[in-house]
């Protein structure tokens, strides 16, 4: 059996199971509101859990279909055909499915391993992306995702600026969001605040920053915007930071 084939196999195979689990929530969801089981406030947390899971293995299997691809390629530059752009589609479809589901749920704080679960599928999604083991090798697959060491020789001054430049316009945002929007702004504050409560000491809040920074630039910088350009690349960008809420931050 062929690399081809396989990534075909292995993408319909989770969009298939990510469809009968989303119907099996949904469904069970809605016999236990009838019994009067679960509250409505539950039941619409429930559904917005499954609903996801369902629309997105449907548009995974949907997307097998070749007019399906021709048609969306004309819309957005991915190439017919290709096994690992279906593969690639397939884990974007689950992965928004699962920011969307994480959305309704408020959850305790976070742990390492939580944030290492969230991490690791993304880091695995750039590398499936760009045909490791199938188009490229993994040391080819590093280089497309810009996973190099630093050229330039004074590399560390330009990092020192670059997150002081950050820092700068992240507290200006924040500071028009306060103006703009406070009620949305608090609520974001408020979840951040709660779920990286454990992240309280020197040590954790370096591993936060590095695990988020090496993953979201390899996944935005290095995989996306090569391929579809900074618009749509931001706009992904800001999709998955709405799941504390959508607020002026984000856009």
């Amino acid at each position: 059996m062929t690399a081809r084939m396989i990534t075909l196999i292995v993408g319909g195979g989770m969009s298939a199971i990510a469809l009968l689990a989303g119907l099996l929530v949904a469904v069970n969801n809605v016999a236990q509101y009838a019994v009067g089981a679960v509250r409505p406030e539950q039941f619409r947390t429930n559904e917005l859990l499954g609903i996801p899971l369902t629309i997105a293995g449907a548009l995974g299997l949907l997307y097998l279909w070749p007019p399906v691809q021709r048609a969306v390629a004309r819309a957005i530059p991915l190439r017919p055909g290709s096994p690992v752009i279906y593969l690639t589609v397939v884990l974007g479809l689950l992965l928004l499915a699962q920011q969307v589901g994480a959305q309704v749920q408020p959850g305790p704080p976070l742990t390492i391993g939580d944030l290492l679960a969230q991490d690791i599928p993304l880091l695995i999604l750039c590398f499936v992306g760009v045909g490791v083991f199938v188009r490229r090798s993994p040391r080819r697959a590093f280089e497309r995702l810009g996973l190099l060491a630093p050229r330039q020789r004074r590399w560390w001054l330009v990092a020192v600026l670059g997150i002081g430049v950050f820092i700068a316009v992240a507290f200006a945002i924040e500071a028009v969001a306060n103006v703009v929007s406070p009620s949305q702004q608090k609520q974001v504050t408020d979840v951040t605040t709660v779920l990286f409560s454990h992240f309280n000491n020197p040590a954790a809040i370096i591993f936060l920053g590095v695990l988020a920074a090496v993953v979201e630039e390899t996944l935005f910088r290095g995989a996306l915007l090569p391929r579809f350009g900074i618009v749509i690349s931001s706009v992904l960008f800001a999709a998955l930071h709405t799941q504390y809420a959508v607020s002026f931050a984000t856009l």
